[in-house]
């Protein structure tokens, strides 16, 4: 099974997310990241799109992916990274973030964590996530044996 991860990032954390998920799949998985130019998916058998989400919205570039994205023949799976922490709040975002249409051909769908990263962000950002987020500390919350899980399920 040959596989592509397609995925936008923002900070990094999603680009994490996607190398150990490609390390948890095999050598038969290659990685696009859509910030650095298209993606050509001819001769995958199963993609894999991921996105960060920021204040409820996926990064622009995989939205507009996603939004004329066609994975007919493929196997589809799907994932999105952020820091919100209710489950409804969660499912909300993953199911806005990618159009119906490519959830209803998905075998798997999941929300993962991901991480605060002062470092990384610029002033604004951090005056948000300090706000909202109630901290002034990085926080990594990516979880190892989530990304193994989904890709059990990626691989079934």
């Amino acid at each position: 099974m040959t596989t592509a991860i397609v995925y936008a990032s923002k900070h990094g954390t999603t680009g994490d997310i996607a190398q150990l998920l490609a390390t948890e799949l095999g050598e038969d998985t290659a990685l696009f990241d859509l910030t650095e130019g298209p993606a050509s998916l001819d001769g995958y058998d199963t993609i894999v799109l991921g996105t960060a989400i920021y204040a409820g919205q996926p990064v622009k570039a995989m939205r507009q992916f996603a939004e004329g994205f066609d994975p007919s023949g493929q196997q589809l799976a799907l994932f999105v990274c952020g820091m919100e922490q209710g489950q409804d709040t969660r499912a909300k975002e993953l199911a806005t973030a990618f159009p119906q249409a490519l959830h209803d051909q998905a075998k798997a769908a999941v929300f993962f964590a991901g991480r605060f990263q002062f470092d990384k962000l610029n002033k604004a950002e951090r005056f948000i996530i300090r706000r909202v987020a109630k901290t002034k500390t990085d926080v990594d919350q990516v979880d190892p044996e989530a990304i193994a899980s989904f890709a059990a399920k990626v691989r079934a």
